[in-house]
């Protein structure tokens, strides 16, 4: 996935790979305003299985939403859909990659407790993440997972 960044106005951006060693973006490319009532944004990859990668987002409410890739450099992401609630009782969210080698993208989340918890990627946009699995404890020793 080309990298995203959200400035301070809230502003999404996104940064094409060019695939050239001196030049390795594009022009940036704007892809909307407010995105500043997300606490937490995560590339997801391709999440929903039909070759596009995906973004996830959390808002203040602890609502998770997921925006499915489109392929298009003007418009990258469709209309967001509601993957569920209760998302606010995790400090840190992060796209992990294929923890369980299954060829779907996963998701680690870190409660307040420090406890690491895995979310399964299923590949369904309806449903994109099975029940979580705990991973261990003691994950509050780091203050940055990625």
């Amino acid at each position: 996935m080309d990298p995203l960044a959200r400035d301070s106005t809230g502003v999404l951006w996104l940064y094409r790979g060019t695939g050239s060693a001196s030049a390795p973006y594009a022009a940036r490319t704007r892809i909307g305003g407010g995105w500043n009532t997300y606490n937490s944004l995560t590339s997801a990859g391709d999440l929903t299985g039909d070759g596009k990668s995906d973004l996830v987002a959390r808002d203040s409410a602890g609502v998770l939403w997921l925006y499915r890739g489109t392929g298009s450099a003007s418009a990258p992401f469709a209309a967001r859909t509601r993957v569920g609630g209760g998302w606010n009782a995790y400090g840190s969210l992060t796209s992990a990659g294929d923890l369980t080698g299954d060829g779907r993208p996963d998701l680690v989340a870190r409660d307040s407790a420090g406890v690491l918890w895995l979310y399964r990627g299923t590949g369904s946009a309806s449903a994109p993440y099975a029940a979580r699995t705990k991973i261990g404890g003691g994950w509050n020793t780091y203050n940055v997972l990625s």
